[in-house]
């Protein structure tokens, strides 16, 4: 992955340093103003803020099956979470230039599911089978590099296009809670809510296609404000495949033995973002 990173930089480098070489008696902008950036400045910078709207799914194989999983929650999550960074933008022509992005990208996504897990009951000294809530929450974060082709449609609306480099950092958080009726039978805590967490360092890469469209503003001189719409299409597995026991119907369906076996494949995870960014040109 750093290979191609450090590919597509060089690639980038190369090109505008051609361009960079061009004859300045052809310049790439119109000298009449309708071409916001001038042959002798193609250089732009800004910031980028926004929310993404994330959507996770998976494969899941339970062995044995199971009747209604609880974790059946973990087929698909989606979730609301905020983004942020900078980017550099390079007119290679009134039609053309890079835009490369450095984001922070903080993701969440959860679901809710109903279905069957066993109970002690304490009273009977037995096992029962009850209807339960899971509720389920993923969260982590993501450094990212953009080198995008811009293509400008006209002086304001631009698209986007290019691969996305996304960098695990910090820890992969989980939380769950389940919840049942209100009977004779509680959970071990005394109550009729059970919930947890788990921790540990995240720090699987993913490659997804960034395509994006945005349509600028001018606010004030070489100022220039974009509202942009964009899709993250995953074309990695968001994790490599795994498997873990699934103890919620031991005793009904494992007699108090075996586990059945979840295994959990083909791991996507797509976004569709929308931002703000601050352009300032001509520099």
């Amino acid at each position: 992955m750093k290979k191609i990173v450090l590919i597509i930089i060089a690639i980038g480098l190369m090109t505008m340093s051609s361009y960079s070489q061009e004859d300045v008696l052809r310049p790439k902008g119109r000298t009449d103003g309708g071409y916001s950036k001038s042959n002798n400045h193609p250089w732009a910078v800004g910031l980028e803020g926004g929310i993404s709207y994330n959507v996770y799914s998976a494969n899941l194989n339970w062995l044995p099956e199971l009747p209604s999983p609880t974790l059946a929650v973990l087929e698909s999550m989606n979730g609301l979470s905020p983004f942020f960074g900078i980017f550099v933008d390079y007119d290679f022509n009134k039609t053309f230039g890079i835009h490369t992005k450095f984001q922070y990208n903080s993701i969440n996504h959860s679901n809710t599911n109903n279905g069957l897990r066993d109970l002690r009951d304490n009273f009977n000294l037995t096992y029962t089978t009850e209807i339960m809530e899971l509720e389920y929450k993923e969260s982590y974060n993501y450094l990212v590099l953009e080198p995008n082709l811009r293509i400008n449609a006209n002086e304001q609306l631009y698209f986007l296009i290019g691969p996305s480099f996304q960098f695990g950092t910090g820890n992969f958080k989980t939380e769950y809670t389940y919840t049942k009726e209100q009977n004779n039978v509680m959970f071990d805590n005394g109550t009729y809510v059970e919930s947890g967490s788990g921790e540990v360092a995240f720090t699987e890469n993913r490659l997804a296609l960034n395509l994006a469209a945005g349509y600028k503003f001018e606010v004030g001189r070489n100022i220039f404000i974009a509202p942009q719409l964009s899709y993250h299409l995953g074309l990695s597995k968001f994790r490599d495949d795994y498997a873990i026991n699934d103890e919620t119907q031991i005793e009904s369906q494992g007699g108090g033995l075996s586990p059945s076996i979840l295994t959990i494949t083909n791991q996507r995870l797509s976004n569709l973002r929308f931002s703000l960014t601050l352009w300032f040109e001509n520099l």
